[in-house]
């Protein structure tokens, strides 16, 4: 009975949580790398839901030396170092939903940002070779959190 209660009590706060999205912004407060040693950004803190949002209108990517432009393509996500999550950005477009009808699971399926859980995001630009299948992932942006319990 009190595993039912539980599922019950998560099923409906994901629910709840689901009715306002959740913005990860993407900034220099929160980032991860190209840092003096020693040196730690933010962590963003979210709450349990099915669905956040990654606004990156107000950061300015920068460029990559083997790359013609600074503009990322994909967002990596990856949920307690197991679960990882592609989302293929398009050109121009600065807010994107993570959800699971945008994410493609590399292992598992999508199953929400559950309490307790932490998260690596990382955009940059992902480069595959379509011949070997050999992928590459130039990062220019990472950012790191956990969902409160």
């Amino acid at each position: 009975m009190n595993k039912i209660l539980v599922s019950l009590f998560f099923i409906v706060s994901l629910t709840a949580s689901a009715a306002e999205i959740q913005t990860i912004t993407v900034d220099e407060k929160h980032i991860q790398i190209g840092l003096e040693k020693g040196q730690v950004g933010e962590f963003y803190s979210i709450n349990p839901t099915l669905e956040i949002e990654i606004d990156t209108s107000g950061y300015a990517f920068p460029s990559a030396s083997n790359l013609d432009s600074n503009e990322p393509n994909t967002i990596q996500l990856i949920i307690d170092g197991e679960h990882q999550f592609t989302v293929i950005l398009e050109s121009g477009v600065d807010k994107y939903s993570l959800n699971i009808d945008t994410l493609i699971p590399r292992f598992k399926e999508f199953n929400g940002f559950k309490p307790g859980d932490q998260f690596v995001i990382a955009i940059g630009f992902l480069e595959i070779d379509h011949v070997t299948k050999e992928q590459k992932f130039n990062v220019q942006w990472v950012g790191m959190g956990n969902v409160e319990t």
